[in-house]
């Protein structure tokens, strides 16, 4: 039994919860609801230990986790958690080794870590996904993963808190499936966060957290008082800042184009995401742009929004419309919208904050069109009281409000833009009755207004009735244009409609390894991450050995088949390249141009060209060529897991002198895992300023250099916060000083890798010894 009794918790000197008490048993599902902010999120960390108690006790099965760290161990290892974002549980690159993670910080031996990951993959459908990246997979896929990496230490008690808001309807209908099956077959018991009403059916008993909690936080009271019935209004002139009296419209849709999409295409790489497509909207209408997860919903709003450019069709823009007359010739010159001409809300409102205060945030997009100080706060708190929030909140931070204040925050940052379309990418998820009614209300208004809004959206029942039409995309082209329709049968099925193309959100950012995309089953793949590591000494040992061309372009022979071997392509092998680009180039003039009157072939005074320093240059980039190619290949067919735990293995003799062997190798895991998150970060921040305006590549230099500046700060922050939550999630599945100290097992080489380890380093050897004596 896990129970609760009398708790309190006190987090940043706010009562958070306040004498909470409610029980769960092992095979029911217990629904806890209640309004955004008002504790459930908190009450869901307690009870998997991950936010201890200040007042009162939780009691997991006779377990007390404030005792001491033993019992809070236990009890992580009896309650899983699952969260409403699944990229902040994820801390491996590997499928496998993330569902491996926790049963080996349990000390379980390697075979009984790998039938425990066969067997969560199969219970949440995902077999064979062993090799897959993670961060490579679909959103409702990396939602089973996470799940699966909580199943794998076979919990008694699961809390799961919203973990079906970002995924569409079809994916969610199998979870809630395999929810039943894992408290009526498995017995386990279910502590499930949520607002939807289709979840809290499936719940043997529902708790309201805002009526066992004694103390509702100063945020929860501020969300309360500001989410009356208060109609929304908008006051802001002009729809591009200019006098245009006649850029508002109100009452029903007209026949004025505001944005008109014809032909569009766009990929990724060589991977197409959107294939011809072609709509248009018009002023005062809601269109719905509904999809399953994948097909290209996102990088479509990214391109309306003009954030990215179509490599294919056009995106025109009518940013100041005279609807007075309603006529199909009555628009100005249309153009392809540029960032800031349209107000674009992400999904999850933190992906949009950067700065310290709410009036920032929202004063950002007006100060980036130049506006007045008078004019900006004018717009800052015409739009904080659009969206209903209380003005005192203007100073605060908005990383630190409740979900449902955060999403109005959210939604005023991109108001203050006073633009003709908005597009809104799931203006509702995750929102308490009362954030839902008031995103409809919003909704409606700015159309009320003549403006044009594109919801993108998987409730298609919620948002039916606030619709003009649905244009639905499948696979990344047009599935179907209309009248919004109802769920179709595929969201019945298991796990249908969950596409296998990863957040188009995300653009081309899949990274599996250090660099670069990581592809399973190729040859160096399959070698064991050791056997990698000490060929590429060897190499680097024989290269520097070579003194002739000759044995140069033996070794960029063996480069070649390395990199065929691990099926590089061109592209990604000239991007590893591109950071030494400079130092090559350096290293060659440097070699080549004579300054003290030496040089074979005179220039102009003492200045002259050296043929023989430039083939000591030459030589000298092709070397560094070679072992920034042996790096790629090495790189590029090896997960930073990989990468980290063959250096733990290799250093583990040293740990018999007293050398922390293991606590390196976590600090080294965690650091490859954080070269792609930076990477991914910095896009998060660059694509928040430029949807309100910012212009990273144009203007005077000092213009520019001021813009790339301001992505430092927000880049620390954020990092520190992924760092927050990834320590969070290592310690949930055990993760602890004991564990970190923790060798790994030992784990011989297989057959293969022996043999290509064996012909690897005699090959080596012998062309070490021909480069030593030619």
């Amino acid at each position: 039994m896990l129970e609760v009794k009398d708790v309190g918790v006190v987090l940043d000197g706010a009562e958070v919860l306040s004498g909470c008490s409610f029980s769960l048993a092992p095979g029911e599902i217990v629904a806890l609801t209640g309004d955004n902010g008002c504790g459930k999120s908190t009450l869901g960390r307690v009870l998997c230990a991950a936010q201890l108690v200040d007042d009162g006790c939780v009691v997991v099965d006779g377990h007390d986790p404030s005792a001491n760290e033993r019992e809070r161990l236990m009890v992580r290892s009896l309650v899983g958690r699952v969260c409403q974002d699944p990229v902040d549980q994820i801390v491996s690159s590997l499928v496998f080794d993330e569902i491996a993670f926790g049963p080996r910080n349990l000390g379980l031996s390697e075979e009984e870590v790998s039938q425990r990951v066969d067997c969560a993959l199969r219970r949440v459908g995902l077999s064979g996904f062993q090799d897959r990246v993670t961060t490579a997979l679909s959103g409702g896929e990396q939602q089973r993963i996470a799940l699966a990496g909580v199943l794998a230490m076979t919990p008694r008690y699961l809390v799961l808190d919203e973990p079906t808001a970002q995924l569409d309807p079809a994916v969610r209908e199998s979870l809630r499936t395999l929810f039943r099956t894992l408290v009526h077959e498995d017995g386990i018991g279910v502590a499930l966060i949520t607002h939807d009403p289709l979840e809290i059916a499936l719940a043997d008993r529902i708790v309201d957290v805002a009526s066992i909690n004694g103390a509702l936080g100063a945020s929860e009271s501020a969300c309360r008082a500001s989410s009356g019935p208060q109609a929304v209004q908008h006051s802001f002139g002009s729809c591009t800042g200019r006098e245009a009296a006649g850029c508002r419209a109100v009452g029903t849709p007209c026949d004025t184009p505001i944005l008109e999409v014809e032909g569009v295409s766009f990929s990724y790489g060589d991977r197409a995401v959107l294939k011809d497509i072609s709509f248009s909207l018009r002023a005062g209408e809601v269109v719905l742009l509904t999809g399953a997860s994948g097909a290209g919903k996102s990088t479509l709003a990214s391109l309306v929004a003009g954030l990215l450019s179509p490599d294919a069709g056009s995106i025109r823009l009518h940013t100041c419309v005279d609807t007075s007359s309603a006529t199909d010739d009555a628009e100005a010159s249309p153009a392809h919208p540029v960032p800031g001409s349209v107000g674009l809300s992400f999904q999850q409102p933190e992906a949009q904050f950067f700065l310290e205060t709410v009036y920032d945030e929202v004063a950002y997009a007006p100060r980036n069109l130049f506006f007045s100080e008078g004019e900006v706060d004018r717009r800052v708190f015409g739009a904080i009281d659009a969206v209903g929030l209380d003005r005192k909140l203007a100073d605060a931070s908005p990383f630190e409000l409740s979900g449902g204040q955060a999403r109005r925050v959210a939604l005023a940052s991109v108001l203050s833009l006073d633009a003709p379309l908005y597009v809104l990418d799931e203006p509702s998820a995750a929102l308490d009755a009362r954030g839902r009614a008031f995103a409809h209300r919003f909704v409606t208004d700015l159309a009320a207004e003549g403006r044009s809004v594109l919801v993108i959206t998987h409730d298609v029942d919620e948002w039916r009735s606030y619709a003009t039409r649905e244009i639905t995309l499948s696979n990344g082209s047009l599935h179907a244009a209309g009248a919004p329709e109802g769920p179709s049968d595929a969201s019945l099925q298991p796990f249908a409609g969950d596409s296998t193309m990863g957040h188009a959100s995300r653009g081309p950012q899949a990274f599996g390894t250090v660099f670069g995309e990581y592809v399973p089953g190729t040859p160096v793949a399959r070698l064991d991450a050791r056997v990698k590591i000490v060929l590429l000494l060897l190499a680097t040992a024989g290269v520097f050995s070579a003194g002739v061309p000759a044995m140069l372009v033996v070794w960029l022979l063996i480069l070649c088949g390395c990199l065929a071997s691990s099926r590089m392509r061109l592209g990604r092998v000239l991007r590893g390249i591109r950071p030494v680009a400079v130092i090559l180039a350096f290293t060659l003039v440097a070699n080549l141009v004579s300054c003290d009157g030496r040089g074979t072939v005179e220039l102009v005074g003492a200045i002259g060209l050296s043929p023989a320093g430039g083939l000591r240059g030459l030589m000298a980039i092709t070397r560094i060529l070679l072992l920034v190619g042996f790096s790629l290949v090495v790189a590029s067919s090896t997960t930073a897991t990989q990468l980290s735990d063959a250096c733990v293995r290799l250093l583990s003799p040293l740990a018999r002198f007293g050398v922390s062997v293991g606590p390196l190798g976590t600090v080294l895991a965690v650091a490859l895992r954080f070269i792609p998150l930076v990477s991914e970060e910095l896009n998060r921040i660059r694509l928040a300023q430029r949807a309100r305006g910012a212009q990273f590549d144009a203007g005077p230099l000092f213009s520019r250099i001021g813009v790339w500046a301001s992505v430092f700060t927000p880049l620390m922050i954020g990092l520190f916060r992924r760092a927050d939550r990834l320590a969070e999630a290592m310690s949930a599945r055990c993760y602890d000083s004991v564990a970190a100290g923790k060798l790994p097992a030992p784990r011989r080489l297989a057959p293969y890798d022996r043999l290509v380890l064996a012909l690897g380093a005699a090959l080596v050897l012998v062309l070490t010894i021909l480069g030593l004596c030619w």
